[in-house]
């Protein structure tokens, strides 16, 4: 008898097991393929989903810079007030990139165009965009110059030192972005309309939203080349986790319902803006010094920064013709860190000729896409 109890209540767990992955799965389903429940007069969706297949080209300017504030004992009577500067260089990356869509779901693929330095430069893309929330991941590398300034003192000091060198290769930056949004008017609001070919806004609406964010960014400098452009610091990594919310509107400047599947004119045109402050509550910096080390030992410190306000912001512009949709669009990400407990020296093996050692920086990036999409 306990063993027929037993029997069954394994096949009653697995078949409930069963049935809750099934009933995931199929909302997941569900929610890739299905028009939504909305205000039909204000948004128009396709009755089913279809693949699409986009190609678009984009540049990119993304940067890292971070400012080391210090004071240097130079037998001067008084510290000498020191900044270290590090950041990558900012040069444009062109890319080219394909993406492939199935209803509210996407997955796009780009890389450089033509070889600016040592490394390819190259970004993946994954997004479920919906018209009521929606979640993407971003990943990037980019690869250019790096470029370190030391300046010590103040001109017309005994001590006055400001020399700049630029690195042509050995360091790159590299991004991982997750970000989710919530739509309070999502019946009457298509957020995704001017991204993406699954929706279109009829009537000019705008909405509310609440957006989260985890990224980290990481700018590393081969430590074998940091001897001769005299950083102290050789890598910066930082993590943050961002809150907030902000406005998004779209504007529709001409509309015309399909009257067939294969209706070929001019359907619609949309402008969206978007802009969004938030609060980054976790801010995370970990920098690594290789500059006096002998041996091959790493030495590290980590901190936690104050929060800070930040800005994430967002356009696009959308033509429907037919099967083909054009859209242009323009992102914009501002992300600060600041500490004035920022490093140990002798966590990071610096000479005690330094102390009161504060940093500051900013992780930022901005790109323009154009790209053109036929629906299948």
């Amino acid at each position: 008898m306990k063993r027929i109890l037993l029997i069954t209540s394994l096949f009653l767990g697995m078949a409930s097991l069963q049935a809750q992955e099934s009933t995931l799965l199929k909302k997941v389903y569900q929610y890739i393929i299905q028009p939504e429940n909305v205000d039909t007069i204000s948004i128009y969706q396709p009755s089913r989903a279809c693949f699409s297949l986009g190609v678009f080209t984009t540049e990119q300017k993304a940067g890292f810079d971070v400012n080391l504030h210090f004071t240097a004992d130079m037998g001067a009577g008084k510290p000498v007030p020191g900044l270290s500067q590090y950041s990558l260089s900012e040069n444009i990356c062109d890319k080219l990139g394909f993406e492939l869509a199935y209803g509210n779901a996407s997955l796009s693929y780009s890389f450089e165009l033509g070889s600016k330095s040592a490394y390819k430069k190259n970004a993946f893309e994954f997004n479920l965009q919906g018209r009521e929330w929606g979640v993407g991941v971003e990943y990037f590398k980019i690869t250019n110059p790096f470029i370190t300034t030391l300046t010590l003192g103040e001109e017309g000091d005994t001590y006055y030192h400001n020399d700049t060198i630029l690195s042509e290769e050995g360091a790159y930056l590299r991004s991982l972005y997750i970000d989710g949004y919530y739509v309070f008017n999502n019946k009457r609001f298509a957020y995704p309309a001017a991204y993406k070919i699954g929706m279109v806004q009829r009537h000019t609406a705008g909405s509310w939203l609440v957006t989260a964010r985890y990224m980290q960014g990481e700018l590393v400098n081969d430590p074998h080349i940091s001897g001769s452009t005299f950083a102290m610091l050789d890598s910066y990594s930082t993590l943050q986790a961002s809150v907030g919310g902000g406005y998004s509107a779209n504007f529709v400047l001409w509309h015309k319902d399909p009257k067939g599947p294969r209706d070929q004119g001019l359907r619609n045109i949309t402008l969206n803006l978007t802009a969004m402050p938030v609060i980054t509550f976790a801010n995370y910096l970990k920098t690594i010094s290789h500059q006096y080390v002998v041996t091959e030992e790493t030495h590290v410190s980590k901190i936690w920064c104050y929060p800070m306000p930040n800005f994430i912001g967002n356009a696009a512009a959308s033509i429907t013709l037919g099967r083909f949709y054009f859209t242009a669009q323009f992102n914009y990400n501002w992300f600060y860190f600041r500490s004035d407990l920022a490093l140990d020296i002798h966590q990071i093996d610096f000479p005690d000729y330094l102390d009161d050692l504060k940093i500051k920086g900013s992780f930022h990036d901005w790109l323009l896409k154009g790209m053109v999409v036929y629906r299948f």
